[in-house]
Order: C-alpha cells, then structure tokens, then sequence
C-alpha cells in the first residue's frame, strides 16, 4: 500500500501554493479521478487553514482521504469546505464509496495495514515540540508502529525504542515560528563557557605581571631614591668646606670689595641687551607683516589650486561616507538573508510503501528549483 503523507501547508498566510513540480508529481492526471491511480490513500497532517482549492486537489489524488486536526486550523471551516467537495463528487458519481472521508476532524488517525500499524497526527500538542521521548510516549499510547508528525516544518526520520518516527515537513515551505533547537544552544552556551575560561586566565596571568612589573618599579625607584639622597649629603658636604676654605682665603675679600663695580657694569650692559632685544622685536614683526602681505597678494592660479584640492578633500569624504552606508546595507541584507534561510523550510513530502512488516519511506525535497527523492527502509522486529 502507497500512502501519501503531508502537512503544514499554511496556504495563503505563509505561502501561495504547492510547488508546480509537486503538483505534476502527485497528479500526473488532474483530469480523471483519482488523478494519481498509484497511491492508495492520502493523509494530511493538518494546517491547511484556508485554503478549499488545495484541499480539493489533495481531496481528489487518491480514492481515501484523511484529515487530522492541525494547530492552526479552524475544524468547524475545514469540515464545511470538505462536505462541499464530497457533495459535489456526488453529485458527478453517485456510485462513488465515501465511506474513508471523515467529515469530523480528529486529533489523530490510525491504519492498519498487513503487520503495522501507522499513526498520523500534527504533533501540536507534544511539548517540548517534537520531543522523541514524548513522541515515543505518544507511540505507545496509540499503540502504533510507526508515528508520523507534523508541526515542526522539518523532514525527520529515524528510530526509537524500535518504533518508526517520520515527519514529512512542509510540502509548501512555509516559514516557521519556532526557535532555534536546543541542543545547538547548549553548543553555543559551552563554546561561550569555554571562551570565557581562557579569557578569564589570560586576564589573571596579564594581572599578575602588571604586579610584578609594579613592584620592581617601586623597589627600583626607592633605590634611586637612596642613592640620590647619599649623593646630596655628599655635595652638601664638599660646598660647607669650600666657603671655609673661601672666608680664609684673603684674595676672595678683595673680590667683595670689587663686587659693587662689577654691579655697576652688568646694569649697563643690560640696558645694551635690552634695546638689543627690542631691535629684534621690530624686525620680526616687520618680517611677519611682509609674510601675511605676500600671502594675501598669492596668485589667482594659487587660490583655484586650493580650491580643486578642498573640493577634491570634499568628495573624497563623501564617497568614504557612501561606501560605509553601502558596506552598512550589505551587511544588513545578508544578515536578513540569514535569518530568512533559518525561518523558511525546504518544501518536501513523503511517501510510504507498506507492505507485511516493511516500510520503505521515500522522502521528497524540493532544493534549488530540482525534486530529490531519499530511501529509507524500516523493518518491525
């Protein structure tokens, strides 16, 4: 048995339509009914919140459709849109078995096929979201084999307390409101801890040296210090002896009497430095008022050359300023690039070929404009 899961559709709030190369895939056909004679029943894991076009088309791909409950689904509106599409098939083929579409919109579904037995549902209710050890518990308590969700817009596939956990992700790639996993912020957190730790030694050990470094130089300027100190006590004792050596001398009370002469002679000489100076004086100012007059005088060529070289200045700065502003948006955009790669999922469904105790699980992905399709197979034990 081939059985189509999907879900997180989110159509028209978070995204147009289903992929036109899905649309080709699931409905080779879109003229008969069904329009896909392959798979043998469709299964929608909800969130198609409004949107009566789509839920005709998934309606229509196989003979048995089921619908589970999704977070953002209105069940009273989605139940109404499917009794019109059922309505209206009878209306075309009265002889048409209906029995398999649920008007009623539950919270999960459960079939059985050979030796397994599958169970769907949106997974909004699991907290943490998509949690294995919840869905695990989930599993038991539907008493299922194999476990598809939804909810979390990403493709998932693996093996847990020999059951089979699948989620076929968005078939729309619609955005997704969730934050970022746990176990990648615990990462981030270590990293940051660990930084932290070599950032807080390196700060100890350039601590330690800066004491070091502090007490060498005090021990060094006590030293100098010291020294100074002996030193002047030594000169202080070398000019006490020459001025008892000078008070004996007779020739240095000759030089006193001579003192007042000597006076007399360096107050003249100063006059002499005085207008020396003031020559000096006038002929700087001279020299300065010459500068400024030949300054004010400069060539009509001179003026223009300094005025290139400021409007030249001029548009140099501005075109650093605009290069800032343009390498500022450029950052901007590729941070918004980022964070739109991490809220936006890839579009992808998947289908399951049950057959005794065997499942093959073929996932679709829709990257780069080009379906890739990926195998997995589960056995019950």
């Amino acid at each position: 048995m081939l059985t189509l899961a999907l879900g997180d559709l989110y159509i028209p709030e978070r995204a147009i339509d289903i992929p036109s190369k899905f649309k080709k895939l699931l409905s080779p056909n879109p003229q008969n009914y069904p329009t896909n004679s392959k798979i043998s029943k469709v299964v929608c894991l909800g969130n198609i919140t409004n949107s009566p076009s789509t839920l005709r088309f998934l309606h229509d791909i196989s003979p048995h459709f089921q619908l589970v409950n999704g977070e953002f689904d209105d069940p009273v509106v989605v139940s109404q849109q499917l009794d019109l599409i059922i309505e209206s098939h009878q209306l075309k083929n009265s002889r048409r078995d209906i029995t398999a579409t649920k008007t009623k919109i539950p919270m999960y579904t459960k079939i059985v096929h050979d030796d397994l037995k599958i169970g769907f549902t949106n997974g909004y209710q699991i907290m943490p979201r998509g949690d294995p050890l919840q869905l695990s518990a989930l599993a038991r308590e539907m008493d299922v084999d194999i476990l598809v969700w939804g909810g979390t817009h990403k493709v998932e596939a693996y093996v847990l307390d020999n059951k089979f956990f699948i989620n076929p992700g968005s078939i729309t790639g619609a955005f997704s409101f969730d934050w970022p996993e746990q176990e990648e912020e615990e990462e981030e957190e270590e990293g940051e801890g660990e930084v932290d730790v070599d950032n807080t030694s390196a700060n100890e050990l350039a601590d330690k040296e800066d004491r070091e470094n502090i007490t060498k130089k005090t021990n060094d300027d006590e030293e100098t210090k010291e020294a100074n100190n002996e030193t002047g006590i030594q000169i202080d004792k070398d000019q006490e002896k020459e001025q008892n050596v000078k008070k004996d001398d007779p020739e240095v009370k000759v030089e006193a009497s001579n003192g007042s002469q000597d006076n007399l002679d360096k107050a003249e000489k100063g006059s002499d430095k005085k207008s020396v100076e003031e020559e000096e004086k006038d002929e700087k100012e001279e020299k300065e008022e010459k500068e400024e007059k030949e300054n004010t005088e400069k060539p009509l060529a001179e003026k223009l050359a300094d005025i290139q070289e400021a409007d030249r200045k001029a548009k140099e700065q501005q075109q650093q300023e605009q290069y800032q502003k343009a390498k500022e948006s450029e950052m901007f955009k590729r941070t918004l690039h980022q964070v739109t790669e991490l809220n936006t999922s890839i579009p992808s469904f998947v289908l399951l070929d049950s057959h005794g105790s065997t499942c093959i699980l073929y996932i679709y992905t829709l990257f780069d404009n080009e379906v890739k399709v990926d195998k997995v197979t589960y056995t019950k034990e």
